[in-house]
């Protein structure tokens, strides 16, 4: 499968805790798994044997993983400190366990709300500012790059802002198709304008605009021939992830193979 003569695989995301039972089925189907750290008492839990086990798994694909960090809950840049503190803690790990793992980036949501007020949205990026730096540190010593994901953000100048704020140039960004379609009134093509060259990952799932759905691509109205457009401008691929079941699967990846390989 190629984009203009480019080799292209698609990752699946698998959530943490089922990895062991899932990893022969990704396999099987030719995917990479994008390791979703879903469950935070779990991913906290891991001892080193575990860790192990799970990277000599890992190690059979012959690729580096892609990770997503803990987001249920996770807000860094929160007026709460308790709720702050927690959330360091946790992204934190989630490097430890990228790093354990054998991954190189590590995909986090920023829980930036377009509904603050102007004094909140002040507030939060100034706490952003403050919080995050040692994360980036801690992400830097280990050789990850942290990708920011747009999640309720209206616009990619808010990725761009959150990313300026931070120390160093490694920070890049996760783009959602779903995001995009459900959350924001921006057109694709703002979004690729705004932040298309430092996108290192992509999450690819469907929805019809109102709702979150998780839709198979081709089932909703994002429009994914225009993000192969894109993507054929490109002279690195982004990582390319399925954000569907496990039983969608192998549907979504023919459908998405069919429109990225057209010319």
């Amino acid at each position: 499968m190629t984009v203009e003569g480019r080799k292209m695989r698609f990752y699946l995301s698998v959530p943490l805790d089922k990895l062991e039972e899932n990893i022969d089925f990704v396999r099987a189907e030719g995917f990479l798994p994008e390791v979703r750290m879903t469950d935070v008492d779990h991913m906290m839990s891991l001892e080193e044997d575990t860790l192990a086990r799970l990277r000599d798994l890992l190690a059979g694909f012959s690729f580096t993983p892609l990770m997503h960090g803990p987001f249920f809950g996770i807000d860094v840049a929160g007026i709460d400190k308790n709720i702050s503190e927690y959330s360091i803690r946790c992204l934190m790990h989630g490097l430890e366990v990228t790093a354990a793992l054998g991954g190189k980036i590590m995909v986090m949501h920023t829980a930036y709300l377009p509904q603050f007020s102007r004094g909140g949205q002040r507030h939060w990026f100034r706490n952003w500012s403050e919080r995050m730096p040692e994360v980036v540190e801690r992400a830097d010593k280990y050789g990850i790059t942290l990708a920011l994901e747009n999640t309720w953000d209206d616009r990619p100048e808010i990725l761009e802002h959150l990313a300026g704020l931070l120390p160093g140039d490694r920070v890049r960004f996760c783009l959602d198709t779903g995001h995009v379609n459900a959350f924001s009134r921006l057109p694709l093509k703002k979004w690729w304008e705004g932040i298309g060259d430092r996108v290192v990952a992509i999450h690819l799932h469907d929805n019809d605009g109102a709702s979150d759905d998780h839709l198979i691509p081709g089932k909703g109205s994002f429009d994914f021939s225009e993000l192969a457009a894109y993507l054929r401008g490109l002279r690195k691929l982004p990582l390319l992830d399925l954000e569907v079941g496990l039983s969608e699967a192998r549907a979504a990846k023919e459908y998405l193979t069919g429109v990225l390989s057209k010319p």
